[in-house]
């Protein structure tokens, strides 16, 4: 995904007569998909994505959204746009605090032990109820979970794509 891009959520299918779509959102609940009316939908294959815009968005349950795209009115025009990500312009997006991240800035970075060592890189991100975990895959494909709590991640430095971690006693075992 493009780093001027975010994924704010999917279009899952169509829901009602009159074009919207039930949309899982991605981001915060501090980043609405109603706060966004603009945005790209991402196209497999060779197309290039496209600029869309959102004319109505309500909020169902959970993370899980009601939303519109301008010009659909039909639940077969509404199928064009079912698992495609709706994609926002990052600078659309609010400040993040200190210390926070989105998922995309974190996958894709290489972790390292405090010694140095490479772990590997975030393939995955898992959210429990108490913090996120990290899926870590090492050269060969081995996986191991990485609690993001601060006894564990040490320096995260998202330009340079590099995590560093303190391994606790029996991390691994």
């Amino acid at each position: 995904m493009p780093r001027d891009k975010v994924a704010g959520g999917r279009f899952l299918k169509p829901f009602g007569i009159a074009g919207e779509l039930k949309f899982e959102a991605y981001l915060p609940d501090d980043f609405p998909p109603d706060a966004f009316t603009v945005g790209y939908i991402a196209h497999a294959g060779v197309k290039p994505e496209r600029e869309i815009y959102i004319a109505a968005a309500r909020h169902l349950r959970g993370v899980t959204w009601a939303v519109r795209p301008d010009g659909c009115g039909s639940p077969e025009e509404a199928a064009e746009y079912v698992n495609r990500e709706f994609l926002i312009r990052r600078d659309l997006l609010p400040p993040l605090k200190k210390g926070e991240y989105l998922y995309q800035d974190i996958i894709g970075c290489a972790v390292y032990k405090e010694d140095g060592g490479l772990l590997g890189e975030v393939t995955s991100i898992m959210e429990t109820g108490a913090n996120d975990v990290w899926v870590i895959t090492d050269a060969n494909h081995r996986e191991r979970l990485i609690p993001v709590i601060s006894d564990v991640v040490r320096q995260v430095d998202v330009p340079g794509r590099k995590i560093t971690i303190h391994v606790l006693e029996g991390l691994f075992d």
